[in-house]
């Protein structure tokens, strides 16, 4: 019984970090359309030439600010996928040494 529980929880967690990965992906690929969006935004700043800057453009500043937000979001999710990634790592060394032990168990007793 015990095996089950665990192989259950490991299902969970693999669950669970397979929600993570894609969250990862969307926010990967939103940075990424940011990113193309402010190179956008200043590629046209630097062809208009003249006094104004990029950096004062409400839409290059507000993908900026969505970009950063983002990029604290990506470390959160990258965070929680290594707790989760060592929490699987070890229901697995915890179900090879019950497995261990059982089947010294079993030899030992004649099994």
């Amino acid at each position: 019984m015990t095996f089950l529980a665990l192989a259950s929880q490991k299902s969970l967690l693999s669950l669970q970090k397979s929600f993570l990965q894609f969250q990862l992906l969307r926010i990967q690929n939103d940075m990424s359309y940011y990113a193309a969006e402010m190179g956008a935004i200043k590629k046209a700043y630097q062809e208009q030439g003249g006094d104004a800057s990029y950096e004062d453009d409400t839409e290059y500043i507000y993908y900026e600010q969505l970009d950063e937000q983002l990029g604290s979001e990506k470390d959160s999710v990258e965070s929680q996928l290594s707790v989760i990634e060592n929490e699987i790592s070890g229901l697995k060394t915890l179900v090879q040494n019950g497995i261990k032990s059982s089947c010294t168990l079993n030899m030992a007793s004649g099994g």
